[in-house]
């Protein structure tokens, strides 16, 4: 089996050798999560100053030995734990990536000014992605078709990113020069499978199943500025609320995608967490993983286990995002998942889910 060898670098310091513990986020926990950012954490020896000359805005670069996927993070604390007891003394530098740190600087038509590494990265990426044009849905109105209107003007470049993503359900990675979107409906394949045998796929420790039906939303609450709040209910003993804006312009279509949203997140839908460690698993499956990082949330995996009392069973899942945390000697991943039926909510103009101009849903 193998283990995963982590490097640090903040600005051109390596702390590879010092660091005792190292984590990161990527994607998000849920699918009712609104995308902010993905984080990093790390505690380095500190017992002769070493981290004196972390700074805010210093860009942080973590490597490892089995892929060539680097992540990027920005300083925004540093902890100092000055303790009695001799060579004890740690720091723990935390940060977020690109798009956390956008939310950070206003932006409008004057330019930023500023002279730190995360200003000037700031800058560059709100020079590509302001004034921001999305990929889809097409700027010309139609009955159903999602618009965007005056009300998504930013107030921060972050901020409107971010409402984009939680409306248009989608994605976003950063891959150390521009932000990339992908849509996350239909999503596609990651390149590894998790099961029972590493010799077919990444083998897991820890599965946790649930139907957590009873603590999702049962009140679906969707608004645009055109149509105004539209809601659906599906049955429950109390109420828990799901509101999201949404750029429809037609009452009939965006009436069908509340109560397409409230049949969906009734249904028995399983969903799980999933961990495992380099230590159970091949050099081969462990690149895989690594190499998918950057895009991996979105995307589907098919998960193989074993139902206590019953036979082995496949589902597939959506990977809505994960957390690594590496010590030294060791490297765990959590898979956070979620059904697809969830991702299929609806879709315009498909004879299944949706009619333009109609309230049909098909199901």
């Amino acid at each position: 089996m193998s283990t995963i060898n982590w490097t640090v670098t903040v600005g051109a310091t390596s702390f590879t050798s010092i660091t005792q513990s190292l984590s990161f986020s990527f994607g998000r926990t849920s699918y009712f999560d609104t995308w902010t950012g993905n984080t990093c954490t790390f505690t380095v020896r500190n017992n002769t100053g070493q981290a004196a000359n972390i700074f805010e805005g210093d860009q942080i670069k973590i490597e490892n030995n089995l892929s060539t996927s680097d992540m990027f993070f920005y300083v925004v604390e540093v902890t100092f734990q000055d303790d009695i007891a001799s060579g004890a003394n740690t720091a723990t530098i935390t940060g977020v990536d690109a798009f956390g740190m956008l939310s950070l600087y206003y932006v409008n038509d004057d330019p930023i000014i500023g002279t730190t590494n995360a200003i000037r990265q700031a800058v560059k990426l709100a020079n590509e992605v302001y004034p921001f044009v999305p990929p889809y849905p097409p700027p010309v109105e139609y009955d159903g078709r999602a618009i965007v209107s005056d009300a998504f003007d930013p107030t921060t470049i972050g901020q409107r990113i971010g409402e984009l993503l939680a409306t248009e359900n989608s994605n976003y990675y950063y891959d150390g020069a521009t932000i990339e979107f992908t849509t996350s409906n239909a999503p596609s394949d990651v390149t590894f499978t998790i099961g029972l045998s590493s010799s077919t796929s990444i083998i897991y420790d820890g599965l946790t199943r649930k139907y957590p039906n009873a603590n999702y939303p049962n009140v679906v609450n969707l608004t645009s500025t055109t149509v105004g709040t539209t809601q659906a209910f599906s049955p429950s003993n109390y109420e828990r609320n799901y509101n999201r804006q949404v750029l429809f312009n037609n009452l009939a279509q965006q009436q069908a995608q509340t109560d397409w949203y409230a049949a969906v997140l009734s249904q028995e839908a399983l969903y799980a967490d999933v961990r495992f460690s380099d230590s159970a698993n091949t050099t081969t499956q462990l690149t895989k993983v690594l190499n998918d990082l950057p895009v991996m949330s979105g995307g589907s995996v098919l998960v193989t286990y074993n139902v206590p009392g019953g036979s082995s069973t496949q589902t597939r899942f959506v990977i809505e995002g994960g957390t690594c945390s590496a010590v030294p000697g060791q490297t765990t991943f959590t898979l956070y998942l979620s059904p697809t039926v969830i991702y299929d909510l609806f879709t315009l103009n498909s004879s299944t889910f949706g009619i333009l101009n109609t309230n049909r849903l098909g199901w």
